[in-house]
This record gives C-alpha cells, sequence and structure tokens, in this order.
C-alpha cells in the first residue's frame, strides 16, 4: 500500500542522476584544471588538519573502522558496536545507546534505512552485518536534520567497504569452540538434509490447504509423521567454523572513466548450549517466592550465509556511482528443554524443537556529483530497496508430566502443539541531498563561510505477519516414543488436530509505515572560532497495523491500529516539524567545545500496536500488543569538549539531558500462571548522564628512551558513561479524593492507556501511580557503561596483541506492574575480558596472518532476576562459558 507515487519519485532521481552527469561532461570539457585542483579549491579550511570524521562533524558522534575491527576480532556489527563509548548490546543483536534501547536508535546501510527480519522488532539486529564487508560504521548521538525523525539515543549508520584502488584476494578460515558448549554433551535432532547450510528443505512445511479450524486427522499424520521433526537426543557437540573470501579489482576504462568491483562471501556454522535457570516471581503477602523455578538445558545451532558485492564507476574526475548489493542470512537450529515442579508439586517438562531463518538482503544505488562551475554544488541521491524475512517452520512443543507414574504424556491437547510463523519486510528508500557552499569575499569577518543544505527523502515500510499453531488431539496419557504413539493413535484413527487462533489469537497482521521528509538547514563560519550548524526537517508520516483472524469476516474480524486518528476513526498522516541546532567553539586549534539541541521522535514499532499474544522465543514469554499507543516526543540536550593531542588520540568529555514525553515501555502482566508483557506510554521520563573518552598512544620510545619501544607502540583506549533517568508515574488519584475515572478525565497526561481485548480493543484508563513505579529508571538503561583496552603493536614485526575489557551494569529487561504486584525483570550483562593476537607472517612467498582469540576470560555469566527487599528469584540465568578461537588469513 502507499506505493503509488514510488515510481515517479525513482523517475525523478534518475533523471537528477543523468543530468548531473550531462553537466559534469559538458564542465569536464569546457575546464582544463584537473579534478583534484578542483576538488581543492571546494573544502573549506577551518583551524588545523581535521583528522577524522568525529572532529569534522557539527555533531556529537563516535566512529570505527576496518583497522579497529581488525584489531578487536569482532565478527558482526552489533559486537564491534560495543566497544563504542555510551552504547550497549542486547542479545548480542541490538544496541543500546545512551541508556535507552534499540527502539530509540535507527541504523542505516549506507544512509538507507533496513527492513527487520524480527518479529519483535523494527529495527534491523546488527548481527546480520560481518564485519568483513563494512568500511566502518559512524554513530551519530546528536541528530541533524538530514537524519530520520526517529531519533533517541542515536543513529547508527553501517558503511560497506568501497572499491579497491588495486586488485586484491584474500580467504580465512577459523575453528573455536567454548568451554560450555564444544566437545561436551548437547540437545541435538536430526531435522533436515540442508541444515548445515541454513536452508530448511520441505520437511518443515506445513501442510497444504490446513481447515481452517484445523480440524482434519489427515492434516494431523502429516504434521506428525517425521520423527527426524520430532525426537531430542543428547550427543557431542561440534567445534565452530568460518570461511570468509573477499576480491576486488579496478579497471580504468579510460582517461575519463574507471570502474571498481568488490566481491566478498562468507559462511559460518556455531553451537551454543545454555544450561541455567528459568522462573518467574510471584507475591504471596510474605515476600517475593517463585511462581515457578525450573532447570535450562538447550542447544542452538546456527548457520551465517552472507554475500556482498559492490560496482562503482568515477565518471570525469567530479562523479561517482555506486551500485550496492548485500545479503545477511542466519539460521538457528534449537532443541531445548525446561524441567521442574510445576504449580500442582508435580514433575513435568517441557520440549520444545525450533527452527528459525532470518534473512535480509538489500540493493542500492547512490551517486555522488561535484559542479565546480554551479558554485561548487555537491549532490548526493539515493535509491533503495531491502527486503527481510523471518521464517519459522514447525516449531514443535510437548509437555510431560511425572504424577507419581514416571514422565508421560498429557491428554490435554493445549500442551502438544506445531507453529509455523512468517514475517515479510521490506523497505523502499529514495533521498537527495545538496549542498552549496557561499563564501563572501572582502575583508568579511562574521559568516564568511557558509555551506546551505536541502534534501528529500521517502521511505515505506511494509510487513505482513502470519502465525498458525495447531493443538494435536487425542493423545492419551502415555510414557511411549513420541513419534511411535503419533503413529499408533493415526493407526487407530484416534489422532486429531485444532487450530488455536481466531478472536483470542489473531494469525495476522499487516502493516505500513510511510515517510515522506524535507530539510533545510545552515552550516556556518560565524567567527574564526565559532562554527555554527542550525536546520529543521519535516515528516509526514502514516503508520498503521491491521490485525485479523484468518477464517473469519474481515469486516468484522478485525482492528486497525494507527499512530494518529481522525474523528471518524480513520487513520491519517501526523506531521512533525524537528529543529535542531548546534554550535562548535574552538579557542585553539586542539580544542572545540560543542553544544546541541533537538526535538525528535520514537514511533511504535509494528508488533507492539497488533493487539494480539506473541510468543516471544528468547525468553518464552508472551507479550499482547497495544493498538492504542502513540509517538513518543523527545527534546535532547548535548554538551561536549574535545581536546586532540594527535592523529586518532584525543580526550573527550560530554553531558547530555533527554526529556521525553510519552515514552513507550515495555512492563509485565500475567494471565493466570502465565507471565506475560505489554506496552504502554508512560506519562514522560527524563534521562541525563556524562559520557568520557581517552584514546593515546604512548610515546614510550620519545619519553622514555627505552630501545625496546623504538618500532613499537602501545595504545589505552577507553571510554566510559554515567547515566541515570526517571519516569514519571504522575500523582494518585486517592490523594486528590478522585476515584480512577475522575482522575483520568481531569489529568489525562497523567494516565496509560491499555487494551483489554484482542480483536475487540476498548482504551482502558489507569492512573499511572497504579501501574508503575514513580521516579523509577528506564527500561533498557544502564547506570554505568566501561570499556577499556590496551593494544600493543610491533610494527617490524607485524603483531598485534589486544587486551579488551567491557562492562555494562543492570538495567530493566521489563517494567514492573504495581496493580498486579509484579516486580520489574532486571537483567545483568555479563563482564567480559578478551585477549586477542594477532601475528603476520610470510611463507614461500604468501603473506599470511595468525589470529588468536580467548573471548570471556573471566567466564562470567548471564543473570535476570526479580527483586524486592531481600527478597530474589531467577528469571533467566545461564552460564556463557570462554571461547577460544584460531584463525587464519591470507592475503595474494
Amino acid at each position: 500500500m502507499f506505493k503509488s507515487a514510488n515510481y515517479l519519485r525513482l523517475m525523478l532521481l534518475a533523471g537528477a542522476s543523468a543530468a548531473c552527469l550531462a553537466t559534469g561532461a559538458s564542465a569536464q570539457d569546457a575546464d582544463n584544471e584537473s579534478g583534484e585542483e578542483l576538488r581543492q579549491k571546494s573544502v573549506v579550511v577551518r583551524g588545523q588538519f581535521i583528522p577524522d570524521e568525529k572532529r569534522s562533524t557539527s555533531e556529537v558522534s563516535s566512529l570505527i573502522d576496518a583497522g579497529d575491527f581488525q584489531v578487536t576480532g569482532d565478527s558482526d556489527a552489533a559486537a564491534a558496536l560495543s566497544r563504542v563509548a555510551g552504547i550497549s548490546t542486547a542479545q548480542n543483536r541490538f544496541v543500546y545507546v545512551r541508556g535507552l534501547n534499540e527502539r530509540y536508535s535507527s541504523a542505516t546501510l549506507n544512509g538507507s534505512p533496513l527492513p527487520s527480519p524480527e518479529p519483535l522488532r523494527r529495527v534491523a539486529p546488527l548481527d546480520l552485518f560481518p564485519t568483513s564487508v563494512l568500511r566502518s560504521i559512524l554513530v551519530q548521538k546528536t541528530f541533524s536534520p538530514n537524519l530520520p525523525g526517529e531519533f533517541g539515543g542515536g543513529l547508527v549508520d553501517i558503511r560497506t567497504k568501497a572499491v579497491p584502488d588495486e586488485a586484491f584476494f584474500e580467504v580465512s578460515a577459523s575453528v573455536s569452540g567454548d568451554t560450555e558448549t564444544t566437545l561436551q554433551d548437547g540437545l541435538l535432532y536430526d531435522g533436515g538434509d540442508l541444515d548445515y547450510l541454513g536452508i530448511s528443505d520441505n520437511q518443515r512445511d506445513m501442510p497444504d490447504n490446513p481447515p481452517p479450524d484445523g480440524n482434519d486427522a489427515f492434516f494431523a499424520r502429516s504434521l506428525t509423521n517425521n520423527s527426524s521433526l520430532l525426537i531430542i537426543q543428547e550427543g557431542t557437540v561440534s567445534p565452530d567454523l568460518s570461511f570468509s573470501a573477499t576480491g576486488g579489482q579496478r579497471y580504468d576504462i579510460n582517461q575519463d572513466v574507471s570502474m571498481g568491483l568488490l566481491v566478498a562471501a562468507s559462511y559460518s556454522n556455531e553451537w551454543t548450549t545454555r544450561t541455567g535457570t528459568r522462573g518467574f516471581a510471584d507475591n504471596d503477602g510474605d515476600g517475593l517466592t517463585p511462581r515457578f523455578q525450573k532447570d535450562l538445558y538447550s542447544t542452538q545451532n546456527s548457520v551465517g550465509v552472507n554475500g556482498f558485492a559492490t560496482v562503482g564507476f568515477d565518471l570525469f574526475d567530479n562523479h561517482e556511482i555506486r551500485a550496492t548489493a548485500l545479503l545477511a542470512r542466519s539460521a538457528d537450529k534449537e532443541a531445548r528443554t525446561v524441567s521442574g515442579v510445576d504449580f500442582d508439586d508435580n514433575f513435568e517438562r517441557d520440549d520444545s524443537i525450533e527452527w528459525f531463518e532470518r534473512q535480509l538482503w538489500t540493493t542500492q544505488l547512490s551517486g555522488e556529483h561535484f559542479f565546480p562551475d554551479l558554485m561548487d554544488l555537491k549532490v548526493e541521491w539515493r535509491a533503495s530497496y531491502s527486503e527481510a524475512f523471518r521464517d519459522a517452520p514447525y516449531q514443535f512443543n510437548i509437555l510431560y508430566q511425572d504424577s507419581g507414574n514416571g514422565l508421560q504424556t498429557l491428554a490435554n491437547s493445549a500442551d502438544t502443539t506445531f507453529a509455523f510463523s512468517r514475517i515479510d519486510d521490506d523497505s523502499t528508500d529514495l533521498g537527495i541531498d545538496l549542498e552549496l557552499p557561499l563564501t563572501f569575499g572582502g575583508d568579511c569577518t562574521f559568516f564568511c563561510e557558509t555551506d546551505f543544505k536541502a534534501g528529500y527523502a521517502y521511505v515505506e515500510n511494509d510487513r505482513v505477519a502470519t502465525s498458525r499453531l495447531f493443538a494435536i488431539e487425542g493423545i492419551p496419557v502415555s510414557s511411549t516414543r513420541i513419534d511411535y504413539l503419533f503413529a499408533d493413535l493415526y493407526a487407530r484413527d484416534q489422532l486429531g488436530s485444532s487450530s488455536i487462533g481466531g478472536a483470542t489469537f489473531p494469525e495476522r497482521y499487516f502493516a505500513t509505515l510511510e515517510v515522506d521528509a524535507a530539510y533545510v538547514g545552515l552550516d556556518t563560519q560565524i567567527t574564526p572560532y565559532i562554527r555554527g550548524a542550525i536546520g529543521a526537517r519535516y515528516e509526514r508520516a502514516i503508520e498503521a497495523v491491521d490485525t485479523q483472524a484468518l477464517g473469519a469476516d474481515p469486516s468484522t474480524n478485525y482492528v486497525e491500529a494507527c499512530i494518529s486518528r481522525q474523528p471518524d476513526q480513520s487513520c491519517e498522516h501526523e506531521e512533525d516539524i524537528l529543529p535542531a541546532a548546534t554550535l562548535t567553539w574552538n579557542p585553539f586549534d586542539e580544542l572545540q567545545v560543542r553544544a546541541g539541541y533537538s526535538e525528535t521522535l520514537t514511533r511504535p514499532q509494528f508488533r507492539e500496536l497488533a493487539p494480539t499474544e506473541f510468543l516471544n522465543t528468547e525468553t518464552d514469554v508472551n507479550f499482547i500488543g497495544n493498538p492504542f499507543l502513540t509517538n513518543a516526543k523527545i527534546k535532547n540536550y548535548d554538551l561536549r569538549g574535545e581536546y586532540y593531542f594527535g592523529r586518532d588520540q584525543f580526550v573527550t568529555f560530554g553531558l547530555f539531558y533527554k526529556d521525553m514525553e510519552r515514552p513507550i515501555e515495555e512492563i509485565n502482566q500475567r494471565t493466570g500462571d502465565t507471565p506475560k508483557t505489554t506496552f504502554i506510554n508512560v506519562p514522560s521520563a527524563e534521562l541525563y548522564g556524562a559520557e568520557f573518552e581517552y584514546e593515546q598512544r604512548l610515546p614510550m620510545f620519545d619519553k622514555f628512551g627505552i630501545e625496546w619501544f623504538r618500532d613499537r607502540d602501545l595504545t589505552i583506549k577507553a571510554n566510559y558513561t554515567w547515566s541515570d533517568s526517571e519516569v514519571s508515574a504522575g500523582r494518585n488519584p486517592a490523594d486528590l479524593g478522585l476515584n480512577r475515572l475522575e482522575f483520568c478525565t481531569q489529568f489525562a497526561d497523567e494516565c496509560v492507556i491499555t487494551n483489554q481485548q484482542p480483536l475487540d480493543p476498548e482504551p482502558f484508563l489507569l492512573p499511572g501511580s497504579g501501574l508503575i513505579e514513580d521516579g523509577r529508571r528506564l527500561q533498557g538503561q544502564s547506570e554505568h557503561l566501561f570499556n577499556f583496552q590496551l593494544l600493543f603493536e610491533d610494527t617490524e614485526a607485524r603483531r598485534e596483541v589486544n587486551l579488551l575489557f567491557n562492562y555494562a551494569s543492570e538495567r530493566i529487561r521489563s517494567g514492573e506492574a504495581l496493580a498486579l504486584n509484579i516486580p520489574a525483570i532486571i537483567e545483568e550483562p555479563p563482564i567480559t575480558v578478551d585477549f586477542i593476537w594477532n601475528q603476520g607472517f610470510d611463507l614461500r612467498g604468501g603473506e599470511y596472518e595468525f589470529s588468536f582469540k580467548i573471548n570471556n576470560l573471566l567466564g562470567d555469566k548471564y543473570e535476570a532476576y526479580q527483586e524486592r527487599g531481600g527478597d530474589r528469584v531467577a528469571v533467566d540465568v545461564y552460564d556463557l562459558g570462554t571461547s577460544i578461537a584460531l584463525g587464519l588469513k591470507r592475503r595474494f
């Protein structure tokens, strides 16, 4: 939907590109100066030589590049970002910037927004992007009008490698393992013949034409007739393996045209076993006690396949066009068992067999053009289309119970289920940016150098999600092996099935987000020592989610949720103007001080708006969407001082403050004995903190004259972020002598809206003070983040030795529900200490590099818990182990 204007916009961009090339060619013919001389004329010099992008930009930002990836040994973007000041990661996939979880951060690839294969999030998981194809990652922590308006903690721009200047080819391989998994016993199941490639064959496909109610004996037999997908076995887990290859070439077609090509591919096969505890708390009046506490045992096999290609053209010195394609694919095959005593003091075991395929591919065409005859105008444009999907076929779950006669199946059909789900997400992005330098001659003192900036962007993100859940009926209490039992029941015509869905669990939703945006801005040298940037972004957006039950009348069995409604209840566009301003003061060459202010927003994610239940497979907790969520508004304030004492050597100190209106939080719920979560707009919140960064190459030889350090360098990198936040719950109605309805009528901004029914949603107003704890921290915010890196480099010996330390303090995983007396779930990310040794050498005329890595030297574990007073209940606790990896790279 909403695609009618896409083709016109694409044609306009293509026409602009053709005009750019034509103008560039005529300018080349008319001008005898070289393109390099022209580019030099366009450079605005401010102070001394600018050593890096972090210093030259008007915004507060952090940058890591291919050299950092090499030294730290991080294999994907999420792992690399965990080293950046003010950033922590969740589930090794998503980044939390300045204490705000992933909903408040945007991710782009070469400037283009990305779709997501994740069912619970609209942001793409960053573990899908291997560092082997990345040139750099920029984290911009202050908003500028050229960026998407959905900006809270920051924006992560992932930049792929550019075309090479000369031909090269390199291959690498590694083998690794960890103390909890490798060559240890783990849970396994056979699966399909192509599982080792991360491809599910047709064995897992849902049988054709399932009846709407699922009630069909033949359909039940089709679900249960493959023992390779039903039986969990214990066996020895293999080591991890990975391979990658990258190559490039450059061709000078003629004097004016050059072409470059870069191609990369990688494969990984990794295993993870988790043994630990899973539980949930209850309050019995005497304190906090476990509602349940069970043992967790799982083994997951993750297979990653990635491909990347880019082709670039340099035309007439002043023009560049690049085409980029990226395929990132990951498949997770897991067998899991959770066992322990249930609420009736019976021992039970819940077995799950799962398969998840995640894939993202993106194509982008972009161009950069410089026009010296048009007042040095610079034009950049991009057009991209991306698709992502998550396929979870044949998720089998069965519950066994021991009531005194050994473990047996249960007669309740809801305890033996098969699930099939699929998410398809696509994104279209079109954008153009203009930059025009305005230089005033003469004896100008103020505003002598000014860059005028303007641009337009169009983004459309569409999603279709379907989930089917079937229960097997006719199962008697039995200890017979499950595949034998299925076969016997079918032979006796006793096997049946039913569909779990309808109004209680709607099976499908359609979602769209369309944003038209334009911006203008000025970046000017106000005085020789003061630089200012000011601008505003206009966004016109519509976001809607339609949820429906399969097999029902769509005119009466659906609900449409959207971020803004007209009086007739139809969805409407929402318009926002988002200003931004920064001021940079250079009292002397090595020091600069920045101050910034901006206004941004955060929109609800698709799954949060869909009013149905969905299982979070990471935690085994159901969550319920809320169609009454609205946008969160954020006012951002930043102040940072930066002192540079050498190239890539600096110390910075910054302060930040965020005033948040109606931020979105995930809170706990419970239905009977089943823990759940849902989403609400809390009345308001504020976040504030300080950041410190230090990076220096220690002059051991120059300062102390130690001869051993003549060709050797010692570098220290450290960053620390302290932050705190406060959520405002509002006043208590009882203190004002008002009931719930009276209070929410008079003080609507201090109430939250929840949803009580899936396909018959009714807004239910509750005072915030009765649901959330006033003054608590925001979900996902850690008070302390600390990174330390000690790097020893021996250039002559081609050796790098690196020691890294990473710490993030506890944070809220999901918030409390005071009305239900349920405390928040707190998680403690593991403290990690890593050691990396890279050694280059030559052998028989070839150039090689050997790497040795030890990750999580301390063997720290992951822990999530609920706590009140002196009582503490474990929710998720498991060991991670220490991992060791050996790698070898060959460059040709």
